[in-house]
């Protein structure tokens, strides 16, 4: 929350205080109606620094101040319990004050200038380690190919040779593959220097100058989700890739320090060594899949003691790699920082992509009134699996510190959060701006942001329920089975019951689940940087919102089927899950619904969800008078029910 230690007033941005509400669908209708009496406020609002409007909310004796354009809302202290008595005469609803106010400041003053002699921070020898994680895992394959030989014979040595010869010549045409899957299902145009912006041209080749490589070839995407990713063999060989809206909507700055992250992948030859890395799991699960099918004659066969280690090592090396992979988005974020002495302009182009936070561009009139995409995914610079690439308003935009702070808070408390970045490519954004913190002060600058704001709580009681009821379709037919299993052995007239009540656990389990991961209303109104401060959500833990803003792009920028939207309100951008129960129809709409979508100004209803990148689920999707809905939710409640019965019927038939 923003709170005024000194007035003890709070600001909340649009449809925050229906947070607190215990009764927010009563509440909801108060905060939308137009202020009684209204007049021009001496208080400019914070977010976009125009006049509040002063007026009574639901009566005259209740005077608050309301900012008309972002609809963010400035309560006093003596307003704020004005408000309950109104809201409890009026809608029998009371604002919850348990939710506390603290009087005390939540972050610490930061110094004005750098310490004199903060040495580089260093990172581990980047050679070193591609070195130790390569031998780890080839030493895992070296050690199942020597028990396997010793067991299989020599057979299973052209197998293995024949797997990495398919790897290798994969290596060598894939450039070539995505250079036509770009062309053709991402409208991918090829540029020459002279067609991007100078300062972005003149950063790049310097830098091939200096480091005596050619000028990479560079294509863009025309779409507004901003990415920017590279792919390629060697330094020689690199493609370099832009998104009109990332050019369009990162500052010079920004841009070049982006530039020079994804130059940091060319130099540092992450194309080849994350193709080595992840060499090393496709022929452990290989060699897992020719040894448990495999039937040796004789006694006291191995081979499938073998298969169930050789499985087990190939899970871990996929945990290796991308441990790797994570290690390299550091080095290539400190290549930038070192490159460009200024490490804040990538922290902020990150806080941009990652968050999507910064508003948009307003227009003038308004401002005076108020597979192959797997390799894709580790080289690029956000994960799109997990990221879902959002993007920020325009160049020289002002950062709010408060909202920056708040989209980190779930980085860094959440348990969610370290686990989904042990199955990510890329750090976790926030670890990625302390890390530039850090760089920042050798060159004599003070961080772009310092988190400093003191835990309130343990989210692990969340997190445990959360895992629970994910787990609840598996948990309960385990625990009927338990219940009715020594039945069984006792009387086996009991198996058909038990068959029933197991199939009927499946069924109630995943009803549960569902009722859990889609709460019903209200949807509450709000904006990005209001859903961003949200610590207690997560893939299942979801918030229902309504959001309202202008479609600027696809979810993966420029692929002609991508169903998935980003949207763009008056605080940043967010990426919208189009879900439906057969695949076939979120193709269908990709390519013939999204191209009349993108550009509209659009009101968005659905369930707020994080894992690990904040997204929204769909339910409807409504512009002008067209209506798109979602049929996820009521196909999985059908689905559940349906299995419920059929198990009830069972137990029947079994009785």
């Amino acid at each position: 929350m923003d709170f005024c230690p000194t007035c003890k007033g709070t600001w909340y941005d649009r449809g925050e205080l229906l947070f607190f509400s215990k009764h927010p669908r009563q509440l909801k209708p108060l905060l939308d109606e137009p202020l009684l009496s209204s007049l021009p406020s001496r208080i400019r609002c914070p977010r976009c620094h125009i006049p509040l409007e002063k007026g009574g909310l639901g009566s005259p004796d209740l005077l608050v101040d309301r900012c008309a354009n972002c609809r963010g809302l400035w309560l006093d202290a003596a307003e704020r319990a004005r408000l309950d008595q109104v809201a409890s005469t009026k809608l029998a609803v009371s604002v919850d004050r348990g939710a506390g106010f603290s009087t005390r400041s939540t972050t610490r003053a930061e110094p004005s200038a750098a310490p004199p002699s903060t040495p580089l921070p260093r990172l581990p020898n980047l050679a070193f380690r591609s070195t130790a994680v390569l031998l780890s895992l080839y030493g895992m394959v070296f050690l199942v190919l020597l028990l396997a030989v010793e067991a299989f014979g020599a057979a299973l040595e052209l197998a293995v040779l024949l797997a990495i010869a398919v790897i290798v010549i994969q290596y060598v045409v894939s450039p070539f593959i995505m250079d036509l899957f770009l062309r053709y299902l991402q409208s991918t145009r090829w540029v020459s220097p002279e067609e991007l912006p100078p300062h972005l041209a003149a950063f790049i080749d310097k830098i091939c100058q200096v480091k005596e490589i050619p000028f990479p070839r560079v294509g863009i995407i025309h779409d507004g989700n901003p990415n920017a990713f590279t792919y390629g063999r060697y330094p020689g060989d690199a493609r370099l890739i832009f998104t009109s809206g990332l050019i369009e909507m990162l500052d010079e700055d920004e841009l070049q320090a982006v530039a020079a992250h994804e130059m940091g992948h060319v130099l540092h030859w992450d194309m080849l060594v994350m193709t080595m890395a992840s060499l090393a799991p496709i022929l452990l699960y290989y060699l897992y899949r020719v040894l448990i099918t495999a039937r040796p004659s004789g006694r006291g066969n191995p081979l499938p003691l073998i298969a169930v280690g050789c499985f087990v090592l190939y899970v871990i090396s996929e945990y290796v790699v991308l441990f790797l992979s994570r290690a390299r988005e550091y080095y290539a974020d400190q290549f930038a920082g070192r490159l460009t002495q200024d490490p804040n302009a990538l922290s902020r182009a990150l806080v941009k992509i990652a968050y999507g936070l910064a508003a948009a561009r307003r227009e003038e009139a308004k401002e005076k009134e108020r597979s192959p995409m797997r390799a894709v995914r580790a080289l690029g610079i956000f994960d799109p699996q997990a990221a879902l690439h959002l993007a920020t308003g325009g160049g020289g935009t002002t950062f709010s510190q408060e909202n920056v702070v708040g989209a980190m808070q779930w980085d860094l408390w959440n348990p969610w959060a370290r686990f989904y970045e042990l199955a990510s490519t890329h750090p976790l954004p926030a670890k990625r701006i302390q890390a530039l913190g850090d760089l920042s002060w050798h060159y004599q600058k003070k961080p772009f942001v310092t988190f400093s704001v003191k835990k309130p709580e343990s989210y692990w009681d969340e997190f445990f329920v959360d895992l629970l009821m994910m787990t609840f379709p598996f948990v309960l037919p385990f625990a009927a089975l338990t219940l009715v299993g020594p039945k069984v052995f006792q009387d086996v007239s009991w198996i058909g019951k038990a068959y029933g009540l197991v199939i009927a656990a499946v069924g109630i389990g995943s009803l549960i689940r569902t009722v859990f991961a889609y709460p019903g209303g209200p949807f509450v109104d709000a904006s990005v940087a209001t859903l961003l401060k949200k610590v207690k959500v997560s893939a299942i833990r979801s918030v229902p919102v309504t959001l309202s803003g202008k479609i600027i792009g696809r979810g993966i920028p420029g692929l002609v089927y991508s169903a998935d939207l980003v949207l763009q309100d008056e605080t940043g951008f967010i990426f919208l899950d189009y879900r439906q129960p057969l695949r076939i129809i979120e193709f269908l709409f990709g390519i013939f619904r999204t191209p009349g979508i993108i550009g509209k100004e659009v009101v968005i209803e659905g369930w707020y969800r994080r894992a690990p990148t904040p997204y929204v689920e769909m339910n409807n999707l409504s512009y002008n008078k067209t209506v798109h809905r979602c049929y996820v939710y009521l196909a999985k409640l059908g689905l559940s029910i349906l299995v419920f019965a059929v198990g009830i019927g069972l137990m029947l038939i079994g009785g």
